[in-house]
C-alpha cells in the first residue's frame, strides 16, 4: 500500500511537497523527498521520518529514492537523505543539467540576466527575477547526481510491483512519472495537479521548445488512462483523462491569446507576458510570468507562426508570420 507524506516547504508560496513511501519488502521505496531546512536542528529529517514511522518504517529502511524532477521542493534533501540511509538515488539523466545550475548558480543567475535583457525586461527587474534561483538554494543540503539514471521506457520493480518509467519534460526537462499498469496509478510529480496548471518554463540550454514537450507528455500519459494520480502536490484524484484535457484547454488558451496579441501589433515578451498576468504581483510569480510566456513563444516560433527581430534598442520583438500553428493534441 502506498502510503503519502506531505512535507512542509514555506518556499515561494510552495506549502508542502508530497513524499510517497512504497513498501519494497522489507524495505521501503521513496518518491520525492522535499526540501532541506537550515534553521531546524534535524535539517528536516524529522517530518519524513514521522511520515515513515505513521506508515510503519524507520529511516534507516528507506534503500531507494525516486526523484520525479530535480527541482529543489522534490530533490532537496536527497543528499543528506543519502548520507543517512546510504539509499540510492534515480532520477532521469536530464536532471544533470539542474544539477549543473546549482553547482555554478552564478552562471545560471547570468543566463537568465542576459535572457530577461534581451527581451526588454529593465535591469532593476531582471536582476531580482534572475535571484529566483537563489532563494531556494538555502534549501538544498547538498547537489548529488543520481546513482540510477533514467531515459523514460524503463520499469522498475518495487515490491513486487512493475513501475513504468515515463519520461515527461515540460515542467522540467528530466521530469519523470510512474504507472503501475497492474493498478492503474500515476505518480505525476509536478507534470499533473489538481487544481492548478504547472509551470511550463523556458530556460537557455534546456529544452528549445518546452511547451510542446509538455503538450506531448501529456498526450503519453493520457493513453494509459490512469485511475489514480498521486500528485506532488495536493491530493490524489482520479478522472486523469479529464484534469489532462481541462490542462491542454488552458495552455492552448493562452498560447491563441499570445498568438493574437502577436498579429494585432509585434510585441516584447515583457508586454506579452503583461497580457498573461498582472504587473502588480510577487517577483516569483512575474519571473514565472515571463519564463511561461517564452516557453508560448518558443512554441509559435517551432511552429512558423511568430519570428524576431531586433529593435533599434537591441530587445527582441516579435511578429506574426502569417502562418498557422497546427494542433499539439490529436
Amino acid at each position: 500500500m502506498i502510503s503519502r507524506i506531505a512535507l512542509p516547504i514555506g518556499v515561494n508560496a510552495v506549502e508542502s511537497v508530497n513524499c510517497y513511501v512504497l513498501p519494497d519488502g522489507d524495505r521501503v521505496t521513496i518518491v520525492d523527498c522535499g526540501v532541506w531546512r537550515p534553521d531546524l536542528a534535524d535539517g528536516g529529517l524529522g517530518a519524513l521520518e514521522a511520515g515513515l514511522e505513521g506508515a510503519g518504517y524507520a529511516l534507516r529502511d528507506v534503500s531507494r529514492i525516486v526523484v520525479t524532477h530535480a527541482h529543489i521542493d522534490h530533490y532537496g534533501l536527497a543528499g543528506r537523505l543519502m548520507e543517512v540511509t546510504g539509499a540510492q538515488l534515480v532520477m532521469h539523466t536530464m536532471t544533470d543539467l539542474d544539477c549543473e545550475k546549482y553547482r555554478h548558480p552564478d552562471t545560471a543567475r547570468a543566463r537568465r540576466r542576459d535572457t530577461y535583457a534581451d527581451h526588454g525586461v529593465s535591469e532593476t527587474e531582471r536582476t531580482d527575477l534572475a535571484d529566483h534561483l537563489t532563494r531556494w538554494l538555502p534549501y538544498l543540503h547538498s547537489v548529488v547526481e543520481a546513482s540510477q539514471r533514467l531515459r523514460g521506457g524503463e520499469e522498475l520493480v518495487i515490491g513486487g510491483d512493475r513501475w513504468e518509467v515515463i519520461h515527461t519534460p515540460g515542467h522540467s526537462l528530466g521530469h519523470v512519472c510512474l504507472f503501475s499498469a497492474s493498478t492503474r496509478v500515476l505518480l505525476s510529480g509536478d507534470h499533473l495537479l489538481p487544481g492548478i496548471t504547472p509551470p511550463v518554463t523556458f530556460e537557455r540550454g534546456f529544452d528549445a521548445d518546452p511547451l510542446r514537450s509538455y503538450l506531448d507528455s501529456l498526450r503519453a500519459v493520457a493513453d494509459r488512462r490512469p485511475d489514480l494520480v498521486q500528485p506532488g502536490h495536493g491530493r490524489p484524484f482520479g478522472d486523469a483523462v479529464d484534469r489532462i484535457e481541462a490542462i491542454v484547454r488552458n495552455k492552448l488558451r493562452r498560447l491563441e491569446k499570445v498568438r493574437r496579441a502577436v498579429e494585432e501589433r509585434p510585441s516584447t515578451v515583457t508586454e506579452l507576458a503583461d497580457l498573461l498576468v498582472a504587473k502588480a504581483i510577487l517577483a516569483h510569480q512575474r519571473q514565472l510570468a515571463i519564463s511561461e510566456t517564452l516557453s508560448h513563444i518558443a512554441y509559435l516560433r517551432w511552429s512558423g507562426a511568430v519570428e524576431r527581430r531586433t529593435r533599434g534598442d537591441g530587445v527582441y520583438e516579435w511578429y506574426a508570420t502569417g502562418a498557422r500553428s497546427g494542433s499539439p493534441m490529436r
